[in-house]
């Protein structure tokens, strides 16, 4: 993805900045030269990256590394040995800028991964000293960590290495500090990098806002009414009046192979953990095409069914994921041998449309139809931009139902990137596709785009009419305060939007995580900081659970969460239990115990 199509326009969005502190700093030992070539490139197999010197003004270091990388399981990295022997409990720091030219992450953003790793005769073992995945935009971002170690080291047991990404992209590095502080200083005493983004400030004029959008879009008046059977109002009776289900999805990116195992303590605790703080579930991969055309034609989706009945048994709304994936990298292999021969592409993708939604008829509620055609659209370019409609209209046909969605990732992208997507939604609407959703995937890296934008852009998708959905978030980054500060503030935006219905997360649990270090919990069930973010909102702060006894009129009033309730009324030992739909407009209920 190119530089132009993915800028978050960071000068007026993001900060990422340094805290400095001014405590008397002991004498330091370098660790590393301080030279930009200090570091050098290795890859694990054939070189797939090319690392260049190149000039810089404007910054304080003139000289750079610039890396162009195609990507890879063994795209390589930046690997530098020391030359100093390290005692336990120094407190070492390690600090570098790097800025992408380019990426093609989902983010828009170029990604390395920093590894203070320990060495045994000469190989990497686990765990490393220090590891800490970095995302970083188009401008200049300092990363600044200190940390201690937990042993002595000989200077043969440790190197530093910046590992690129296995996606392509080319970015640039500066000259790498690494030192050696000793025990004279405490971690609290050095430079650290903070995330700032706009909109983060505790008095940000969106934050009042949101909470009155709330208020007015996801509350109603319900009104509890207690009479005889005359109709006589009843002053006195206890009632309580339980939200069971909040009318608005928050879900998750699951399996079949984990909420079908009953042998696993962890996927008993996965399977919990999901019902008490989700309501909505999407298969992670299996209805994928590649998954799915591997799999016999005899049990074509069996798991899936199976793991759809307890779903329902437990209330969750269920997404389909994904019908069309237009580009040769994400579809099955042998769709490419058709790139020569477009009527025999065009029926072979319309014939596993068939296929999914006659096995998969009336499971989903909503279905991904299309994903990612602003970057991956090898099959668009040979068919036509028009087929995409064909595609939801096969789609509706076969699956009369479900809310069928456009799926992409670049709504809070470059304004270039984000109108793509608005103009091939609007397309869609124009040509009369049978869409009636857009989903958002909001893929976020360590460096975000601000809270302002994302309601500006939320505004703009929704004068075309349609429902939002962020439908696979997550944050890739290792620094948890940001994380809870950004999850936080992210989903509360979206909750206060007016046209958005749900909001899916790309998985939970550091077990099953395609970005492990954005999971809410880690691998030992502990809760990570942006995981007690999420599960106060949801469970605490946007449920209402009420008590009280009915006024002399024989009533009670409670302004509630619209979405289903459970009323109980006790009077004169007589208990009644009604359960009622709460709208945003109001409802009212009149119960003779």
């Amino acid at each position: 993805m190119k530089l132009s199509t993915v800028k978050y326009l960071l000068a007026a969005l993001l900060i990422t900045y340094t805290i400095s502190l001014k405590a008397q700093i002991p004498t330091n030992i370098p660790l590393l030269s301080g030279k930009v070539d200090a570091l050098k490139y290795s890859a694990e197999g054939k070189p797939s990256a090319t690392v260049k010197q190149v000039a810089v003004k404007g910054q304080s270091f003139t000289q750079a590394l610039q890396i162009n990388s195609s990507g890879g399981p063994g795209s390589g990295g930046l690997y530098g040995n020391l030359n100093k022997k390290l005692r336990k409990g120094d407190v070492l720091w390690i600090s570098f800028s790097t800025r992408s030219l380019q990426s093609k992450r989902e983010t828009g953003e170029s990604f390395v991964e920093l590894r203070i790793e320990q060495l045994v005769n000469g190989k990497y073992v686990w765990p490393p000293y220090l590891e800490r995945g970095i995302s970083f935009g188009n401008e200049w971002t300092e990363t600044s960590i200190p940390f201690k170690l937990e042993k002595d080291v000989a200077p043969e047991e440790i190197r530093v290495v910046i590992r690129f990404d296995h996606y392509p992209q080319q970015f640039e590095i500066s000259p790498v500090t690494f030192i050696n502080y000793g025990q004279g200083v405490s971690l609290s005493d050095l430079p650290r990098t903070v995330v700032k983004y706009e909109g983060d400030q505790p008095d940000a004029p969106w934050r009042a806002e949101a909470e009155a959008r709330i208020e007015k879009y996801r509350k109603g008046d319900l009104t509890i009414k207690v009479t005889d059977a005359t109709g006589t109002p009843i002053p006195g009776a206890k009632v309580t009046a339980n939200l069971q289900h909040i009318a608005f999805n928050w879900g998750t990116a699951t399996s079949s192979e984990r909420l079908l195992d009953t042998k696993s303590t962890d996927s008993k605790i996965y399977r919990d953990t999901m019902a008490r703080y989700f309501n909505q579930a999407v298969f992670e991969n299996e209805m994928k095409w590649k998954v799915w055309c591997h799999q016999p034609e005899t049990q074509k989706g069996f798991r899936t069914l199976e793991a759809l009945r307890w779903l329902r048994n437990h209330n969750f709304s269920v997404r389909g994921h994904v019908m069309v994936w237009p580009s040769w990298q994400h579809s099955p292999q042998f769709l490419q041998n058709l790139a020569s021969n477009p009527d025999s592409l065009r029926q072979t993708i319309y014939n596993n449309i068939k296929d999914q939604t006659n096995v998969m008829h009336g499971q989903f509620n909503e279905w991904d139809v299309i994903n990612e055609p602003y970057a991956h659209h090898n099959v668009i370019d040979i068919l036509g931009k028009h087929e995409m409609v064909e595609w939801f209209k096969l789609a509706r046909k076969g699956e009369p139902h479900a809310r069928l969605f456009l799926n992409d990732y670049t709504m809070f992208h470059s304004e270039e990137a984000s109108n793509s997507f608005f103009e091939t939604a609007r397309y869609l609407i124009n040509e009369g596709a049978p869409i009636g959703g857009i989903g958002e995937q909001a893929h976020i890296g360590g460096t975000p785009p601000g809270i302002p934008l994302i309601l500006k852009r939320l505004d703009k998708f929704a004068t075309l009419g349609l429902p939002l959905i962020i439908t696979e978030f997550d944050i890739n980054s290792n620094d948890d305060d940001f994380k809870a500060r950004y999850l936080g503030d992210f989903i509360t935006a979206v909750f206060s939007h007016p046209s958005t219905t749900g909001l899916l997360q790309w998985g939970f649990w550091e077990g099953q995580h395609w970005f492990p270090v954005a999971a809410l919990w880690n691998k030992d069930w502990s809760i990570r900081p942006h995981g007690k973010v999420f599960t106060n909102l949801v469970t605490k702060k946007w449920n209402t659970n009420y008590a009280g006894t009915t006024s002399t009129a024989g009533e009670c009033r409670v302004r509630g969460f619209c979405g289903k309730y459970r009323i109980t009324v006790t009077y004169q030992g007589n208990t009644i239990v009604k359960e009622i739909q709460l709208n945003n407009d109001g409802t009212t209920i009149t119960i003779v115990p």
